[in-house]
């Protein structure tokens, strides 16, 4: 990409943003839903992880050590936006027993800091920003296609096509950590592994719960086109991601050379200029590919 790398503090007003973001699929929008839940917890993870392997790296490292600040700094950023995003999500009231699930990730990393230490974060991190370019890839993709639709909440869109996109922009820092202090191919294919699962072993049930209190408050449809419509989005994103993070698990894979999903430096590019969420949304049909 032609575009410098920075970390973007983007300002942010959610009191007009929708929980039902995409009208046309409803409990795709709540599956990200759920993903942003828990997103503050990982990415706690994650910096921790990141903040203490930089200060192991090699002297002659010094570029890896610039990028472990970058990471730090746009992954605090993206934890600080998604927590707005999150407490208005909390403050509808409709989903009672959220917190049970998020205790639960808590303790889990607790728990992870507690008993196995620095190199097992850092092949989870790793893990996790192997698949973050993939479903960077996925969700612009689909984003690019529902800008075309005019009851799209364009603000959660462009929260979650800024916070890929950044994901994109920094996928190689924690691949090249990795391969500084471990140089393991095992560790990080077993990162993989465990940091997907893991986060969809949350996502999922958050989100099949938030689905069950949308549906009996009638939010929500039900019946057979309702669940078509589901099998549709989860088998799509399924069939999307699979086979990429399987190529992911090579040992020739290197994620300095993926491309750039389309649409990915137009909204970078409008995130540096504007650093403000809803100023992007009210520009975010800029950036449909031609």
């Amino acid at each position: 990409m032609n575009i410098k790398p920075e970390a973007r503090k983007i300002e942010c007003d959610f009191s007009k943003a929708r929980i039902d973001w995409i009208p046309k699929d409803p409990e795709l929008a709540q599956f990200w839903n759920a993903v942003s839940i828990g997103l503050p917890l990982l990415e706690g993870y994650l910096i921790r992880a990141l903040a203490k392997s930089k200060k192991l790296l090699p002297e002659d490292r010094e570029d890896l050590y610039a990028d472990c600040e970058l990471f730090c700094k746009q992954e605090a950023n993206h934890s600080k936006t998604h927590m707005a995003f999150n407490d208005m999500v909390r403050g509808l009231g409709y989903y009672p027993e959220m917190d049970k699930y998020t205790d639960k990730l808590r303790a889990d990393y607790e728990r992870f800091d507690r008993e196995y230490g620095l190199r097992h974060a850092m092949l989870y991190a790793e893990g996790f920003e192997t698949a973050g370019p993939i479903f960077a890839t996925y969700f612009l993709v689909q984003a690019n296609k529902r800008l075309k639709d005019n009851d799209v909440d364009l603000i959660t869109l462009s929260l979650w096509r800024w916070h890929l996109s950044e994901e994109f922009e920094h996928r190689s820092c924690a691949f090249n950590v990795v391969e500084a202090l471990y140089g393991t191919y095992w560790g990080r294919v077993g990162g993989i592994m465990k940091a997907t699962f893991h986060l969809l072993g949350f996502a999922v049930p958050l989100s099949e719960y938030m689905q069950r209190e949308d549906k009996k408050a009638g939010r929500m449809e039900r019946g057979p086109k309702a669940m078509l419509r589901k099998l549709s989005s989860y088998s799509g994103m399924f069939f999307f991601i699979t086979p990429r993070i399987l190529r992911a698990c090579t040992p020739w894979y290197n994620p300095k050379n993926l491309k750039a999903p389309a649409g990915c430096e137009e909204v970078l590019t409008i995130a540096s200029e504007t650093l403000d969420l809803n100023k992007m949304a009210e520009r975010a049909r800029e950036t449909i590919p031609a």
